[in-house]
């Protein structure tokens, strides 16, 4: 037996979203250009420092690309002694942060090289340069990081000696681990560190090959590779992965292992399978609302939306799975004013409205999928709407209606909030859910 429920209630008018300027937001890209770094990953036969520079122009493609976008972004690659800037000076770019289109350029033309690792030194050298750019006050600053690890050659800025004793932050003080992550995390302003970490399945101590010229070096010179040194040390020694996931987590970023055996983490695979398709927009936009974390706030706002909607989409086809076929035909906003309309098999995207009822309409939605920035479903006047096999989300409201509306619904989800003034009538013709 259909159940018919019927509510009355005052609410206040929707606040449609307006455009966002693009924010003060800078960037530090920061390239482990060292010889371990020419090792070749089995899983896709690139070179460590291939992948990096692919994941690099990824992350900053990403952010330049979300509705906040990125001011400016500087490239840096350490080797030897510390980091270089790769990134141009000019009497617009003095300190070498320039356009993202400027810097995913500098990222493509990046070599490698054979020379040893200034870890310690080159991640303080680009702590200060992310801290040192922008607005104090005002600006967000983003440091990524792509390495290998193993440090073997800061003999300057945050060198010193192993931590030996502790493997999570705050490590043994005076060590180079330690110094890095405080200066990292102390000093005001903030900067958001998301590291990625190459290594190999045996763990990131344990990545050192024959062919690697870092290692041929190092032992040209008479010494060991410091994750050599460090592995057989007493006690539990920290790991490039216990130091990088330390800064992630202590700033607000991400930590990414990308294992030489397994295929490469893909930004927005939301259900594990290494491509990015429909099955994981549908994910994300169910979550819209909960609490932020990494892999949903792909615009690194503090919240899941909209926009981490909208650049998931736009990564269709990503990653090294197969990708399922959409079920859905792209569909337009949708004005209704005094008609009928049907909505079947099509997928409707907006940030604002995307489907608006005025006067008495009837709204017929079958199959589809219905993602909104605000209300996915405005009605003024009198509406009735009805709903089968299909998924409505709003991230304002999924429903927001001044005036009747009569909903049927079977099958179907409704995510966000609802908002009313007047009549709302529903009729539950059965397997329906409400997420809030």
């Amino acid at each position: 037996m259909k159940k018919v429920r019927i509510w009355g209630s005052v609410a206040a008018v929707l606040m449609l979203a307006a455009g966002t300027a693009a924010a003060d937001r800078t960037m530090v890209v920061v390239l482990d250009a060292t010889g371990s770094m020419q090792t070749i990953r089995p899983d896709n036969n690139k070179m460590r420092y291939a992948q990096a520079k692919v994941d690099a122009e990824a992350r900053v493609t990403l952010l330049a690309g979300d509705v906040q976008g990125l001011s400016k972004v500087a490239v840096y690659k350490f080797f030897g002694t510390g980091a270089v800037l790769e990134t141009p000076i000019s009497p617009t770019s003095p300190d070498g942060f320039v356009t993202p289109g400027e810097a995913v350029a500098a990222i493509r033309a990046s070599t490698v090289t054979s020379d040893l690792t200034p870890l310690a030194t080159a991640m303080c050298q680009a702590v200060d340069a992310a801290r040192g750019s922008g607005s104090p006050s005002t600006t967000v600053r983003f440091l990524e990081v792509f390495s290998d690890g193993a440090e073997n050659n800061s003999t300057t800025l945050c060198a010193g000696p192993f931590s030996m004793i502790l493997n999570t932050a705050p490590f043994d003080d005076g060590s180079w681990q330690n110094q890095v992550w405080d200066r990292t995390t102390h000093p005001v302003p903030v900067v958001t560190v998301d590291t990625t970490l190459y290594h190999s399945e045996t763990g990131s101590f344990q990545f050192a090959s024959a062919e690697d010229p870092e290692t041929a070096q190092l032992a040209a010179l008479g010494r060991r590779p410091a994750n050599a040194f460090a592995a057989t040390a007493a006690g539990g020694p920290a790991t490039d992965a216990d130091l990088f996931a330390a800064l992630a987590a202590d700033t607000g970023g991400t930590f990414t292992e990308v294992v030489d055996t397994a295929p490469v983490p893909v930004v927005g695979d939301l259900d594990g399978d290494f491509d990015v398709d429909r099955n994981d927009a549908i994910i994300m936009a169910r979550r819209f609302g909960a609490p932020a974390i990494a892999s949903f706030d792909l615009d690194d706002n503090g919240k899941i939306g909209f926009g981490d909607y909208a650049l998931l989409v736009a990564r269709f086809g990503t990653g090294s799975g197969t990708p399922a076929p959409d079920p859905y035909q792209p569909g337009q906003t949708v004005v209704c004013n005094g008609q009928t309309i049907t909505i079947d098999s099509q997928v409707i995207e907006a940030s604002s409205i995307t489907i608006q009822s005025t006067g008495v309409c009837h709204v017929i939605i079958r199959n589809s999928l219905i993602v909104s920035g605000a209300a996915a479903i405005n009605v003024r006047g009198l509406a009735l709407v009805e709903v089968d096999n299909s998924i409505i989300v709003g991230e304002g409201q999924w429903l927001d209606s001044t005036g009747s509306t009569l909903l049927s619904a079977a099958n179907s989800v409704f995510h966000g909030p609802r908002k009313f003034s007047g009549v709302f009538a529903y009729v539950d013709r059965g397997g329906n859910t409400f997420e809030q």
